[in-house]
């Protein structure tokens, strides 16, 4: 094998645990309190149920997520947006490692952590309680 495939190999195995390791570290939010998020998104209190989408205005996949967000936050009124970028020490406290990731908080508490961009159908899901 040539130098090509053996650093091909490489990359692809420190981006698979890159992958792996940002999933589990999320997941450590599951189940944590969202008040401090509450603190910085006031109108998250209101809601029983609803997605805080945390994301990074120089982010690729943010920006094309960007308008099904706004078209959700509008059709319910249960989608909040939180530019990290903005929020470092908050992005850091409740464990946002990368963007775009969203929350689902139901009743004051983190229930789930997705990374990466979802289709607009999964996000319905998720405030309907489909998943």
């Amino acid at each position: 094998m040539d130098m090509t495939g053996v650093l091909t190999i490489g990359l692809v195995l420190v981006v698979l645990g890159w992958m792996i390791w940002n999933q589990r570290a999320s997941g450590r939010m599951v189940g944590k309190s969202a008040d401090r998020l509450r603190q910085e998104i006031p109108a998250l209190e209101e809601s029983d149920r609803a997605l805080v989408y945390c994301f990074s205005p120089n982010c690729p996949p943010c920006r094309n997520m960007m308008p099904h967000i706004d078209q959700l936050a509008e059709e319910t009124g249960r989608v909040f947006k939180l530019d990290i970028t903005s929020h470092m020490d908050l992005a850091r406290e409740i464990g946002i490692r990368a963007t775009p990731t969203l929350l689902l908080v139901v009743e004051g508490e983190i229930r789930k952590v997705l990374v990466g961009a979802k289709p607009p159908a999964q996000l319905r899901d998720l405030l309907q309680g489909s998943t």
